[in-house]
This record gives structure tokens, C-alpha cells and sequence, in this order.
């Protein structure tokens, strides 16, 4: 293997991922590896000599285990276009963090930056959804942690360690996660008040409501009012 450092690329697949990780390892290159590049602007800047690794060329969806309710993908597969194919079985990624202008966030992405929305309030946070993942580390190494079921024991769950990771730990090269059913319905709720404490009430009330929420959120609008939103689902 060569140790010359490899410029900004779009591997497509995850060995030649891999070995151009290593190049830069030998080389002592940063590298930052990007999905649609939503959330560069997290975290701290890269310098000025960092090469970035698309993970653009590796964007399919393997498998989509409609029965099991689990589906395995490349990271650079956006969210959106995974959702419209679930959508067709009548089931979801239970994630819905901000896509970005052109609704470009990928599944790596979201996963990597522990990105999230109000559906967290049901169904749990990415690294709750990852029931498997497959990394590439800094020296090249192809490594694979939890499996293709829900109810998985085999061995630590590096899934949970890399999701909010930023990719300094190294890079998600596919994912298994788990799906759930689309609702039949949702009905969304809004209240708005200048008693902030009324909000905060409320907001406690529907939290611990025998309901089915599917999300919560509370917050200041505009003219500084508060602001309670629920959605239900069912």
C-alpha cells in the first residue's frame, strides 16, 4: 500500500475508503470524511491541509427487510430518499433531524453527528436505531459490531460508541437499523402564551398523559412568547 496521502475523493466502496484513510494515517493528512456536508460548520474547523472523503459514492440501500422491520444502508444514502422507500412498506425511520435546504442529510451523516428531531421524544435518539455498524478506523481496518436482528447480544455495541462521534473515531460505512411502522394518522398541537409557566405546565402535563406522542417540544417564538408543540400518532 502506498503511504502518499490521498487527495479529496469520493470513494466507492468501503475498501478503497478504508485504504485511503490509511494513506492518510501513514501521512499524517487530516481527513475529514463528509456525507452532504450539512454540518460541517459543527465542531471545531478543520485545518487547512485536511482532505475530505465523500461518502457520495457509497449511498445505496442493501437491504430493506420489510417483515423484520430493518433495513441495512450506506452512509451517503440521503434520509429522505430512504424514507420515500420505506414509505412504500408502510414503515419509517423513526429519525427526523433538519435535512437541510435541499433535504441532502445522509443516513452516515446524522448518525456520525448524533443529529436529531422531535421524534426522539418516542422512539429515542439515532444510536437507538443502529442496530448494527460497519467503521473503517484510521489504520485501515474494516471492523463490525451488532448484527441484522432488533434483540442482538453479540459482542460491544460500537454502534453506540461512534453515533455522535464526528467520525474522529473513524468512518461509518454502512448501517442496520430499525425501522417501525408508519401511524395511520398524526395530529399536530399547538399552544402559544406569554405565561411561560403555564407552557412549562403543560408541556409536564402531556409528557406524563396516558398518550401516545409521537413528539414534544417547547420553546420561545418569535415575539418571545413560549410555545408548546405536540404531535400525536395512532
Amino acid at each position: 500500500m502506498s503511504s502518499a496521502a490521498p487527495a479529496t475523493g469520493q470513494p466507492s466502496t468501503r475498501e478503497r475508503l478504508a485504504e485511503m484513510l490509511a494513506q492518510a494515517n501513514q501521512a499524517g493528512q487530516p481527513v475529514v470524511v463528509r456525507g452532504a456536508a450539512t454540518k460541517l460548520d459543527w465542531g471545531a474547523a478543520a485545518a487547512n491541509d485536511t482532505a475530505q472523503l465523500s461518502t457520495g459514492g457509497l449511498a445505496r440501500l442493501s437491504e430493506h427487510n420489510a417483515g423484520d422491520l430493518t433495513a441495512i444502508a450506506e452512509p451517503g444514502l440521503p434520509l429522505a430518499t430512504a424514507q420515500s422507500a420505506f414509505s412504500e412498506a408502510g414503515q419509517m425511520l423513526a429519525l427526523d433531524p433538519p435535512l437541510g435546504s435541499e433535504r441532502a442529510a445522509t443516513l452516515g451523516g446524522i448518525v456520525a453527528s448524533g443529529d436529531s428531531g422531535p421524534l426522539r421524544h418516542r422512539y429515542g435518539s439515532a444510536r437507538d436505531l443502529v442496530i448494527g455498524i460497519t467503521v473503517a478506523l484510521a489504520d485501515g481496518t474494516i471492523a463490525k459490531s451488532g448484527g441484522r436482528v432488533i434483540k442482538n447480544v453479540a459482542g460491544y455495541d460500537l454502534a453506540k460508541l461512534f453515533a455522535g462521534s464526528f467520525g474522529t473515531l473513524g468512518a461509518i460505512v454502512e448501517l442496520c437499523v430499525r425501522l417501525h411502522p408508519l401511524p395511520p394518522e398524526r395530529v399536530t398541537a399547538l399552544a402559544v402564551s406569554d405565561d411561560t409557566e403555564a407552557i412549562a405546565t403543560a408541556a409536564s402535563v402531556l409528557a406524563h398523559a396516558p398518550l401516545e406522542l409521537e413528539s414534544l417540544d417547547v420553546g420561545l417564538v418569535a415575539d418571545g412568547r413560549a410555545a408548546v408543540l405536540a404531535r400525536l400518532a395512532g
